[in-house]
């Protein structure tokens, strides 16, 4: 439990840096583009820049307060576990912290919000050159097996996608977007703890344990999809 515990930490913090440098990056193609047009020089480049990194930037938002919270959340449930009954209890810290984790789903945007925000980047595939740069790479050594675990959650969202894009049944996608946008979060995430392990070799741990159970929670989304286990929803009503 303490091992999920501290790749969950330090897989949210290395997407969290990311998604924060991406946004920071577009803000300063937003003055580069201002201060060009002030000096009246050309900004076609800059503008085709700016857009993609945009996109870039209204994906990875939502996408990481959705795995950041629901982490967080996961995270304490767990260490009031590990601390039994007095984890519970007001004199020791875990159960305030159990209680701040649980609104960082709601507030802001619930966790279903998230997904929404960021489905629409995933089925735009805007990471799309991301990934295949990262395909063509030669990671060394135990990495190599870690790579192509990847390049088999890649092929499980495409194949994913394409299924749900093809069934053009508007319900079906929105409830299908969780699975699809959890895919993409694995890639995304797992890349940047590939690029860590090279330069790092304790990061090698982390992103063998992540990586291996996210190949496994992809498998578990692809077939969630393909045997369309939410075709109940159009007898909710008797369900409910």
């Amino acid at each position: 439990m303490l091992i999920e515990m501290k790749v969950m930490v330090e897989s949210s913090r290395s997407l969290f840096y990311a998604a924060a440098k991406c946004v920071d990056e577009k803000e300063k193609f937003e003055e580069l583009v201002e201060k060009r047009k002030t000096e009246g020089k050309p900004v076609r480049e800059e503008i085709d820049k700016l857009k993609h990194i945009t996109k870039v930037a209204n994906l990875l938002t939502p996408i990481t307060k959705y795995t950041i919270a629901e982490g967080a959340n996961k995270i304490t449930y767990d260490a009031l576990q590990i601390h039994g009954g007095t984890g519970y209890m007001k004199e020791f810290h875990v159960e305030q912290l159990a209680r701040d984790a649980r609104i960082t789903n709601i507030y802001e945007g619930t966790s279903q919000m998230q997904i929404v925000a960021a489905s629409g980047g995933v089925f735009n595939d805007v990471l799309s050159d991301v990934f295949e740069e990262n395909e063509k790479r030669d990671f060394k050594g135990g990495l190599t097996k870690l790579s192509n675990h990847l390049k088999e959650i890649r092929q499980l969202f495409l194949a994913s996608l394409k299924y749900v894009v093809e069934k053009k049944d508007v319900i079906f996608q929105e409830v299908a977007s969780k699975d699809l946008v959890e895919m993409y979060s694995y890639l995304y995430v797992g890349y940047l703890l590939l690029h860590e392990a090279e330069t790092e070799p304790r990061k090698v741990f982390i992103a063998n344990r992540y990586i291996v159970n996210a190949l496994a929670n992809a498998r578990k989304n692809a077939e969630g999809i393909r045997d369309e286990l939410f075709g109940d929803l159009i007898h909710a009503g008797k369900i409910l």
